[in-house]
């Protein structure tokens, strides 16, 4: 069987004994981006170049050589060490080739970077702690710093982590690289029968409706994840103080007043986000599914569908659960799909008959009823695998 890899994120809380030397590290990052921002503008003959190129060229242009080379451009900051350096070119080239891909728009005159330590800026990372060299105003220091957060996997590879400040504090992104098993592609795990789990969100107390169907489209199992009422009332509750205490926040100098209520609504949906992502891989691990099918909606009925159900409805969680399958599943050896969604709804999953819809149920015009949620999804897999079938692909 084929393998390959996967990368996720582990977002650690940082400590740090001596917290300012964060923000100076970050500045001086910051500044270092800046000059070779402001550097790679002026030099249009590099534009095109692959990153590597760009870098070997701004590194002549501004590093005296051993031979005793001269650079045209020095770093005003003196000596960089090389690795952040390297960070700061990279961070420079990627927004001079994302602003010419936008060519109306121009170059932003700012650019916000945030730093990224490459080997030779960190060593001892473990579960607990990590060893950075920060930028404490005058020199470069090894700091022994703490870290809170989830384990790491023990089969995984930690990979350069990157300093994002939240509010007062600082996290660590640091990313994992783990084996794939399995990775397969949709083709070849269709063609030796591969169950599939196809998925239909709604915006009721089911925020997902699951179904397992084996190689010829027989239903073999259903699950549904439910605590969408939970997570509506909960928000309701966050919106109403909200705006109950805004006529007395409406005069305060503070860029977001009722900041703690947006972030305790944004840690909510993270949280359910995640919770029904993990619910719908462990129901597939355990009706051995290898692929998952999600609707895909056209532009104009999904927009029109988030707006009317509202920001914080089971139905607009949808958004956040499909980002978070895309690489949970591909961790597990799961593939993601998603199929068109056009004339499913008016079709019953049994005898193809036209049905009508009521409330939660459905009717066909041949007898058969049940929940309507679990109906488009049998048709959603089944669309899915007849394209495969056919030899058509999946849209």
């Amino acid at each position: 069987m084929k393998t390959g890899y996967s990368i996720r994120t582990w977002r650690m809380r940082l400590f740090c004994p001596e917290p300012l030397w964060l923000d100076r590290t970050e500045e001086y990052f910051q500044s270092v981006v800046e000059f070779y921002y402001d550097l790679l503008k002026s030099r249009e003959e590099l534009w095109n170049n692959s990153l590597f190129d760009i870098q070997r060229s701004l590194e002549l242009l501004t590093v005296a050589g051993r031979d005793g080379r001269q650079p045209t451009n020095p770093l005003p900051m003196g000596k960089v060490p090389v690795y952040l350096r390297r960070a700061a070119i990279n961070k420079a080239s990627a927004a001079v080739k994302s602003s010419l891909t936008q060519e109306e728009s121009g170059f932003p005159g700012k650019i916000e970077a945030k730093v990224t330590f490459f080997k030779g800026m960190y060593s001892d990372l473990t579960d607990h702690t990590i060893c950075l060299k920060l930028w404490n105003g005058e020199k470069w220091v090894w700091t022994e710093c703490q870290l809170k957060g989830r384990s790491f996997p023990k089969d995984g590879q930690l990979m350069s982590p990157t300093l994002v400040k939240e509010g007062k504090g600082y996290m660590l992104n640091i990313p994992v690289k783990q084996e794939n098993e399995d990775a397969r592609t949709a083709k070849e795990r269709m063609a030796e029968g591969t169950r599939i789990c196809s998925v239909r969100f709604t915006n009721t107390d089911t925020f997902a409706m699951c179904c397992i169907l084996d190689e010829q489209g027989e239903q073999i199992a259903v699950h549904a994840c439910r605590g969408g009422d939970k997570y509506r009332y909960t928000c309701k509750l966050l919106e109403d103080r909200i705006l109950k205490s805004r006529p007395s926040t409406a005069g305060d100098n503070s860029p977001q007043p009722n900041r703690k209520y947006y972030i305790r609504l944004k840690n909510l949906s993270q949280h359910y986000g995640h919770q029904v992502s993990r619910e719908i891989l462990s129901f597939c691990k355990e009706s051995q599914a290898g692929i998952i099918v999600l609707p895909d909606y056209d532009q104009n009925f999904t927009r029109m569908a988030m707006v009317k159900s509202g920001n914080f409805s089971p139905l607009h969680l949808s958004s956040k659960i499909r980002s978070c399958l895309q690489y949970k599943a591909w961790a597990e050896g799961i593939l993601v799909l998603e199929v068109r969604t056009d004339g499913l709804k008016d079709k019953c999953s049994v005898c193809g008959g036209k049905v009508k819809r009521r409330g939660k149920e459905f009717l066909c015009e041949n007898g058969h009823q049940g929940n309507r949620f679990l109906n488009d999804a049998r048709n959603l897999g089944r669309k899915c695998q007849e394209s495969f079938h056919s030899g058509n692909k999946s849209k």
